[in-house]
């Protein structure tokens, strides 16, 4: 099982991504930026506002994430808070116990 307790932390996550692997399966996290849906009638569109987010995404090996084909890879979003983190790391346990890579 994938275990980052030690390793990795939500102000890392802040400054610089992180990437690793398991058992075939590799993992990319980092902050990302998300546009979020204004209600119905906003005035200015071009001032979205926009979430800052921990984004996590896996892939199989044996390439990285810049030459594996977008095709390959699957993710999802998570808060960028220590809460986050650990539920990402959750997630990429689940995903790797059901083969989702």
């Amino acid at each position: 099982m994938i275990d980052l307790h030690g390793q990795i932390s939500a102000a890392f996550v802040k400054k610089s991504r992180f990437t690793g692997s398991f058992q075939g399966m590799r993992y990319l996290l980092q902050k990302a930026e998300r546009a979020v849906k204004g209600a119905e009638g906003e005035q200015d569109k071009a001032e979205k506002a926009a979430e800052t987010v921990l984004e996590v995404v896996i892939w199989p090996e044996p390439f990285s994430f810049e030459k594996t084909e977008d095709e390959k890879k699957h993710g999802r979003d998570f808060p960028l808070s220590e809460e986050g983190l650990w539920e990402a790391v959750d997630w990429l346990n689940e995903e790797f116990l059901a083969g989702h890579f």
